[in-house]
């Protein structure tokens, strides 16, 4: 689905026209309820918008701010003490409790593999390690980024497909639940509100029922038990 057609759905829903609902207040309702499912989403399958984003270390600073356009959380954090050396990740601890005199620090940590940990703070990253010198792109972090905003509602490519080699698009099995959201706010809104009908009233079962559908995207990754042979589970009478 294109801007344009879910425009065009969205007004078929609501009743409306393009005066009585202009494309300058249906975009503001198109971003904040592409944002409130992808946050459903990203819960349901926590790699699916992954994306990783580089910062150079500077000498002697711990404290690496968050991207903002992070959605949910964290996936992983790398990091290269030099240029020549390969990043490795970074354990998360919960919280850092010790001394944060820089002596001490690197006292009790190291830039070695295994060595290092961070903690997040204040929305940002707070790095124990050895001593950090400058190292362009030292920092990677992989997290869940927001699908990119839609600019208009006239675009003719389609919602799904990533903008860029470094946002996201917004899936198109949602596409139908966005304009029925978005319908269902522009009802509930009116000075006198509209009733919902029968398919406005399923939205959160519907709506499950495709973040259970998108929960895995690859099936070789899914883990399916097995009872092990009755024979190894002692005497269930079968034989008798």
């Amino acid at each position: 689905m294109t801007g344009t057609t879910l425009a065009a759905l969205i007004r078929y829903k609501t009743k409306t026209n393009s005066v009585t609902l202009t494309d300058a207040d249906m975009l503001p309702l198109v971003n904040v309820f592409k944002n409130e499912i992808s946050s459903r989403i990203s819960e349901r399958n926590e790699k699916i918008f992954l994306i990783p984003s580089t910062d150079n270390l500077v000498a002697d600073q711990r404290h690496y701010a968050i991207p903002d356009d992070m959605l949910n959380r964290i996936h992983k954090v790398e990091i290269k003490f030099t240029a020549t050396t390969s990043r490795f990740p970074a354990r998360a601890i919960k919280d850092y409790y010790g001394s944060e005199t820089e002596s001490e620090i690197v006292k009790n940590f190291t830039n070695a593999e295994g060595g290092f940990f961070y903690t997040i703070r204040r929305r940002a990253l707070f790095i124990l390690s050895g001593t950090i010198i400058a190292v362009t792109g030292g920092l990677r972090m992989w997290y869940n980024l927001f699908p990119a905003d839609l600019a208009n509602l006239t675009g003719s490519t389609d919602l799904a497909i990533d903008p860029t080699t470094t946002s996201h698009g917004f899936p198109k099995q949602f596409h139908e639940l966005l304009a029925r959201r978005i319908s269902i706010e522009y009802k509930g809104s009116q000075p006198k509100p509209i009733p919902l009908n029968q398919k406005e009233l399923t939205y959160e079962q519907d709506l499950e029922v495709q973040l259970n559908a998108i929960a895995y995207q690859d099936n070789s990754l899914e883990i399916i038990g097995e009872l092990p042979d009755s024979k190894d589970m002692g005497n269930d009478g079968w034989d008798y």
